[in-house]
């Protein structure tokens, strides 16, 4: 028990070091500054680099964001008196974030729709452009004239945009399914399963410019797609509560001409990342040139991540310890009635926290808690994350500790109280330490989990390895080097640690097998 109780000690201790110096800040912004929400992996719109330029604005978790949108957000700010904060968060996080009042607007080359209009509301447009159909260099559609040379092709599109839902005029189109993403779209294209991408000329334009092998197709009018002006017009998105600020930045909007616009996104095409103008064809070659230019990104993205797992485990351990305990506890006909009230109304409250927390998807729960709990509790996204990490590790470490509670020998309990141990201390000294032994696998198991499902927590904009991978390849286009990069150090991160944990636990049984042997002799 004593082992045990040092090493918990010991994790704690680290994990009070290891917490406040965590990336994040807290979310009591004041009203100087104009906070606005971007994926930064939308080049031109929005890209992640690491390097700091005259035009880039730094992000909380690492690197700086640069690109049309950021170029805009920064005049917006500029022309309002504020500080520009941006923060970096996947695409389906955004809407929510606005909503619950963590950012003011989101500009992120956004569709004004009828759709989206119920939730947010939208101002003028910021950039207008049309849409063309990426393609292999070299394929005989790179000649395409009309939508009709791309009959019986597949054609892919972005998830849930208006880049999925105008491949059905493409007479006998195979409509692929659409993916989230540009640079999985991409992958999709450069590796033939699929023959074509729709797109917006800008973004068709930065895809081609890091990756020589595609080309687009333009089509004439009247030949490619049929789709209104504000279809192919970009807005920014405010809240449907803040129609001042909606004012505010119509109002500079309408001091932009066409001609800016168009000066504006040239200029950000022009700045998409040329740190590695041409990618080796080679997957290890290409895998090292990534890596040397982006290794901070990916470094810090280990950081937080290490950070999360650790005390999110460590954390839900001693949740799983308690509750594990205490639906361990049987009721006893000898029980009095409110004792038997007490022990039946534990176990039924502990068994719906298990439930809700084992039956649900991280990614939902945080999405849920960061949101939802926004004007509760006003914390930073990676203390949320943590929080995240602990109660639902908690549900399984609960369930986990019940387990090994159960593998201990009744015997075991019976001693205890036969030398005048209660309940509590028989629970404390006797069977958890045991329990804690039989369970470490599958706790060491929690831990390694905790550091490959922590990357859905990008929803509620925490920065950890995963999408700082989605940034760098966002960037680029260049998915499976990028996250061949990636898989990599999840690996470098998961192995040693795995082969540590099974040292400990080789350790822990031969002390046992000694112990016993010693009490034969």
């Amino acid at each position: 028990m004593k082992r045990i109780g040092k090493l918990i000690t010991m994790m704690l201790f680290v994990l009070t070091l290891i917490v406040p110096i965590i990336p994040a800040q807290a979310e009591t912004l004041e009203n100087n500054t104009f906070v606005v929400g971007m994926e930064c992996n939308y080049a031109p719109f929005n890209w992640t680099q690491v390097n700091e330029t005259k035009t880039s604005v730094p992000l909380e978790g690492g690197g700086f964001a640069d690109g049309y949108d950021v170029a805009i957000a920064k005049a917006i700010a500029d022309y309002l008196g504020k500080d520009l904060v941006i923060k970096k968060m996947s695409w389906d996080g955004l809407e929510p974030a606005l909503q619950s009042g963590v950012i003011d607007a989101v500009i992120a080359g956004m569709t004004d729709t009828a759709e989206r209009r119920k939730r947010v509301d939208f101002t003028d447009t910021y950039y207008e452009s049309q849409m063309v159909l990426i393609v292999r260099k070299g394929d005989a559609l790179e000649n395409a004239k009309s939508l009709d040379d791309f009959s019986g092709k597949k054609v892919l599109g972005q998830l849930n945009t208006l880049y999925d839902t105008v491949i059905d005029q493409i007479p006998n189109v195979q409509h692929a399914t659409a993916l989230e993403d540009y640079p999985a779209m991409v992958m999709q294209l450069n590796t033939k399963l699929v023959d074509a991408v729709t797109a917006e000329l800008p973004v068709a334009a930065g895809i081609i410019a890091t990756n020589p092998d595609l080309t687009y197709v333009e089509f004439e009018e009247g030949k490619g797609f049929d789709v209104d002006l504000t279809d192919t017009s970009v807005s920014i998105a405010v809240s449907k509560e803040n129609t001042e600020l909606k004012d505010q930045i119509n109002a500079y909007l309408d001091t932009l001409s066409s001609d800016d616009k168009k000066e504006l996104m040239d200029s950000a095409i022009d700045r998409i990342p040329a740190t590695i103008t041409s990618l080796s064809d080679n997957l290890f070659v290409a895998a090292k040139q990534i890596f040397s230019v982006y290794s901070p990104l990916f470094l810090q993205g280990v950081s937080s991540t290490l950070v999360l797992a650790f005390s999110g485990t460590i954390l839900g351990l001693l949740i799983g310890l308690i509750i594990g305990a205490i639906r361990a506890i049987k009721v006893d006909h000898r029980d009095k009635l409110a004792i038997k009230g007490i022990k039946r109304l534990g176990w039924l409250l502990t068994t719906i926290y298990i439930e809700v927390f084992r039956g649900t998807p991280m990614m939902v729960q945080g999405a849920f808690i960061y949101y939802g709990l926004k004007n509760i509790v006003h914390w930073s996204p990676f203390a949320a994350g943590i929080f995240v990490i602990t109660i639902n590790t908690g549900a399984y470490m609960a369930e986990i500790v019940r387990s090994g509670i159960q593998s201990v020998d009744k015997g075991q309990t019976e001693a205890a109280r036969s030398i005048g141990m209660n309940s509590i201390q028989t629970m404390v000294y006797i069977v958890l330490p045991q329990a804690i032994k039989n369970s470490f696998p599958s706790i060491g198991n929690e831990f390694v989990t905790n550091i490959k499902d922590s990357s859905v927590l990008n929803v509620i904009a925490v920065t950890e390895l995963f999408y700082q991978a989605k940034s760098v390849a966002g960037s680029l286009y260049a998915f499976v080097p990028t996250y061949f990069v990636v898989a990599l150090i999840y690996l470098c991160l998961t192995f040693p640690t795995t082969r540590i944990l099974n040292y400990i636990e080789a350790r822990m049984s031969r002390k046992k097998t000694i112990a016993i042997e010693k009490g034969d002799a």
